[in-house]
């Protein structure tokens, strides 16, 4: 990244986060951990890794259809590599069968698979299943020591006896070489198994309590097993990702609760326990620490968003051992798989990869396995490494694609992608309980992150490429972002929904490009919609919640929010080249509005019941029942078959209308995916051929296709027409017919694609909430709201806040 000239804002120094941050201190020896990495070039040694990949048809016999199957690896040596499939195969579905009688036994699937790692081939099945009984599942698997260990809990429905045993068997022959007798020592389903050196240790979650529970069951080098149980009245317990050896005889359990992470220290001999500080583990990001596993030398290789890290107890320290950029494989394939085996050399992953295409019924998943393996030189040396920024370090599986082509047809550049700043909009949201809630921790992580990034950027250490960051208004400013308007040329608006790219411009620049979006807006009737017939100004909308909806608001949240969320609809009017007035009507009209309409704080989630006529914005608690009363709500519409669902829960209502205004404006434009360049990018022009990418007709049908709202009309129809003959069809009896039953069935047609088309080409403006801004306002107009001061008053606080703010972006 280049270093430029630039002056000192104060302000945004003075706000930066000083908070200590849960995530992993990293080791930056290995290139592109660690930040301002992009001024630097690829050489020869930067680690790569080529890859073998395949696909596995674990332990199902092929000439028999299933109703389900999950597969997960439980092992690996250097030659094998170990697969337990469950599930069941199709049972009669002729209506004469006697189910009391029916032998379920024969419909089980329950096999370990041997596969050669090399060639994928199937070596040997092992079929579990007669172990069993009549009913019965596998409590865990795993592979230690060369042998198979299968944790085997059987049911006789004539004895109605269960039995718990552990199988060792040998993996080549398929014989079982051993069992053990455990029942009485684990009363209820073992959820991991953690290898500790000589010790392996069990975790069974116990709900019998006011408060859940753990069970350890610590298996010791005598063969011998000691439970103890791990509770504390203060936390409700949810999951064990992981349990980390100290030294040989010691271990730390992190454990996930409703408070955060709560660390305890285990005995492994004694099988005490003792409470931890937290502090002294907040550079261990538990959050993050996905598909735990352990090497034979004790150490813990874990899955995190941007690659495979290992935990060095020692230094309390988390170093990168394998960047998801150091390979050409798709990202998105390694969002959910396992970490199976880790050498010097060589990392093996595997998992159930499951298709999307949300307009099918198919949910089969595709057993992957991919072997890598560390090449003797890496292929891009030489280029110019691009940083690019994606929150929590995802990107989509086209997206993914499209940085993989860059990088393969770009002889200077290439992409590397990284999640460092997700950590400073890393919310919680363990301790809310409304709708106001909600939207301050999204404000003030927003508000967190976008200054670091603000920062950085000026200070020359900021990515090159800003994905997904449509939230950080903060960043809408030239000496942040690049004006891509003339990268991306004049848009044909018969080909895009250039209203949704121009309503992104601020002041006329486009710094931040949708690609895919929401549409936030009140589903109803379009019979509803005021004299604009895209919204409501506040007087209709007044009218409308006292006569259509019988006084309750659909908008769930309090006075400061509410207001916030109506000024972010409307924020062009009062933001204009870097100077911000309030004083106007349309400001005045908005806050009398809220003032006079709207409570103080918004209700409680515990408080809504189930014919509340009160519709959430988002799946809470605060969220109706489907039936027949609704005829609003404020939606957040994230694609076409979200809309058709919509049709349905709000009585027919096909129209998508905007908030309230001073004008009647229409609805917002919100989106999630979505592309800017850094003013100080190490090379601009790199970095907008990138952007360019992301407007190819490929890119845009293929989210189309996967039931994303994007900016080309022609891919948005193609995917729109998919929807509905899906919902015409099978679609509608899984989706929605459960709810609505035959006779409130709907028959879509091109009308309902010329609606929603409509409705998008209504949108008035793209959410991008200045998060600071925000919060001068949800502080200061409380005051006015409440009768303590004038509006003039508030007005003239608020504004001035809100300038030194803008004046110190410059």
């Amino acid at each position: 990244m280049k270093r430029l000239s630039v002056k000192v804002i104060s302000l945004l120094l003075a706000a930066s986060v000083t908070a200590s941050l849960a995530a992993c201190k990293k080791d930056n020896k290995n290139a592109g951990n660690g930040e301002g990495q992009s001024d630097r070039k690829i050489t020869a040694d930067t680690p790569w890794y080529n890859s073998n990949i395949f696909e596995v048809k674990a332990g199902v016999d092929q000439g028999r259809k299933t109703d389900y199957t999950n597969s997960r690896a439980v092992g690996a040596d250097e030659n094998n590599i170990f697969i337990y499939t469950s599930g069941f195969y199709k049972m009669p579905d002729d209506g004469v069968t006697d189910w009391e009688t029916f032998d379920y036994s024969k419909y089980i699937v329950s096999v370990i698979s041997v596969i050669d790692r090399k060639t994928g081939e199937t070596v040997r099945n092992i079929d579990l299943a007669p172990e069993m009984g009549d009913e019965g599942h596998v409590d865990n698997t795993r592979y230690e020591n060369g042998k198979l260990i299968a944790a085997v809990r059987s049911y006789s429905s004539k004895s109605l006896e269960v039995q718990y045993k552990e199988l060792t068997i040998d993996p080549f022959s398929g014989e079982i070489t051993d069992v053990k007798d455990r029942n009485g020592e684990v009363a209820g389903d073992i959820e991991h198994s953690f290898n500790l050196g000589k010790y392996r240790v069990e975790t069974e979650l116990n709900w019998s309590g006011r408060r859940s529970a753990y069970y350890l069951h610590i298996n010791s080098p005598d063969g011998e097993t000691r439970t103890v149980e791990l509770k504390d009245d203060n936390y409700e317990f949810y999951d064990i990702p992981v349990i980390i050896a100290k030294n040989g005889t010691t271990a730390l359990v992190p454990v996930s609760a409703d408070a955060g992470s709560v660390y305890f220290g285990l005995d492994l001999e004694t099988g005490k326990i003792t409470q931890e500080d937290a502090k002294d583990y907040e550079w261990l990001d538990i959050g993050n620490c996905y598909s735990p596993f352990t090497g034979k030398d004790g150490t813990v290789f874990y899955r995190e968003p941007t690659g495979i890290s290992k935990i060095d107890f020692e230094n309390k320290t988390c170093e990168t051992v394998f960047n998801f950029s150091w390979s050409n494989v798709n990202r998105s394939l390694l969002e959910d798989v396992d970490i199976v085996d880790v050498s010097e050399d060589s990392i093996l992953v595997c998992g159930d990869i499951y298709g999307r295409n949300p307009y099918s019924l198919n949910t089969e998943s595709t057993f992957t396995v991919i072997d890598f393996s560390k090449a003797d030189k890496n292929p891009n040396a030489g280029k110019q490494v691009l940083e690019l920024y994606s929150l929590y370090g995802y990107t989509d599986e086209k997206i993914s694609d499209a940085i993989l082509k860059f990088n393969e047809t770009n002889s200077d550049y290439f992409i590397e992608v990284t999640d460092r700043y997700s950590k400073f909009d890393n919310a919680d949201y363990s301790d809310l309980s409304n709708d106001d809630d909600f939207q301050k921790v999204e404000l003030d992580a927003d508000a967190a992150a976008s200054t670091k990034l603000a920062m950085d950027i000026l200070n020359g250490d900021g990515p090159d490429i800003l994905m997904n960051c449509f939230s950080y208004g903060e960043l809408n400013n030239g000496n942040y972002l690049v004006d891509l308007t003339s990268y991306i040329g004049d848009l044909d608006p018969d080909k895009y929904f250039t209203n949704v790219v121009d309503s992104a411009k601020k002041d006329g620049k486009l710094y931040n490009l949708p690609i895919c979006f929401e549409v936030d807006g009140i589903q109803t009737d379009a019979a509803n919609a005021g004299k604009s017939g895209v919204g409501f100004t506040t007087e209709e909308y007044e009218k409308f919640i006292k006569d259509t909806m019988n006084g309750k608001d659909v908008i769930t949240l309090g006075q400061a929010y509410y207001f916030a969320k109506l000024y972010n609809a409307m924020s062009d009017d009062f933001i204009a080249n870097g100077k911000i007035d309030l004083s106007g009507p349309e400001f005045e009209k908005l806050a009398k509005f809220v003032k006079d309409n709207v409570p103080e704080s918004a209700r409680n989630w515990d408080d809504y019941s189930d014919d509340s006529p009160m519709a959430g914005a988002v799946i809470m608690k605060g969220d109706m029942p489907l039936n027949d009363t609704l005829v609003a709500g404020y939606i957040s519409c994230y694609g076409f078959l979200n809309y058709l669902q919509n049709i349905y829960i709000y009585s027919g209502g096909t129209a998508i209308l905007g908030l309230p205004s001073s004008d009647g404006r229409g609805p917002l434009a919100t989106p999630y995916l979505s592309v800017a360049v850094s003013a100080q990018a190490y090379n601009v022009d790199a970095c907008c051929e990138f952007v360019k990418m992301l407007l190819s007709d490929e890119v845009q049908l293929d989210l189309a296709m996967k039931d994303n709202l994007v900016i080309s009309r022609e891919a948005f129809r193609e995917g729109a027409k998919a929807a509905v003959e899906f919902y015409n069809g099978e679609g509608y009896d899984y989706y929605i017919g459960y709810d609505f039953g035959p006779d409130r069935k709907i028959t879509f047609s091109d009308k309902t694609i010329d609606d929603m088309e409509n409705i998008i080409a209504s949108c008035s403006n793209c959410y991008s909430a200045d998060a600071p801004i925000n919060i001068i306002l949800i502080e200061e107009m409380p005051a006015y709201f409440s009768g303590q001061k004038e509006l003039s008053e508030v007005v003239s606080i608020a504004q001035d806040r809100a300038q030194k703010v803008l004046d110190e972006r410059g």
